[in-house]
């Protein structure tokens, strides 16, 4: 068998790490108790279904369908290009007032601002 490290000269931890041996045993039904754990949780996990899971499974079940995952991001994309169009505007709007409002109270700085 070639030797995994082809480094001639491991460093000191790399060579007590490999040649170190575990003697403590296990204690008695160790593995059983593992195994019962691990069932225990399966059989939990199973029980109730996650969002994560719906979630996953819907995906799953859905995109497959070449037609139908094509329409989903369609309808995705238009919606957020939709939102981000409308909050833009909305943006704009408030500053191009915000900015008029300054340039009257630069031109004329008794005159009571608009509320």
């Amino acid at each position: 068998m070639k030797n995994l490290n082809p480094n001639p000269n491991p460093d000191p931890l790399s060579r007590t790490l490999r040649d170190w041996k575990v003697t403590t045993p296990l204690p008695p039904g160790f593995r059983e108790q593992v195994w019962s754990r691990i069932a225990r949780t399966e059989t939990e996990q199973a029980g109730r279904p996650s969002i994560s899971r719906l979630i996953t499974h819907w995906i799953g079940s859905m995109l497959p369908r070449p037609a139908l995952a094509a329409s989903y991001v369609a309808i995705l994309l238009v919606v957020g290009v939709t939102a981000g169009w409308a909050q833009g505007h909305q943006k704009s709007t408030r500053m191009k007032d915000e900015l008029g409002q300054r340039y009257v109270h630069v031109l004329d700085p008794y005159q009571a601002p608009r509320q």
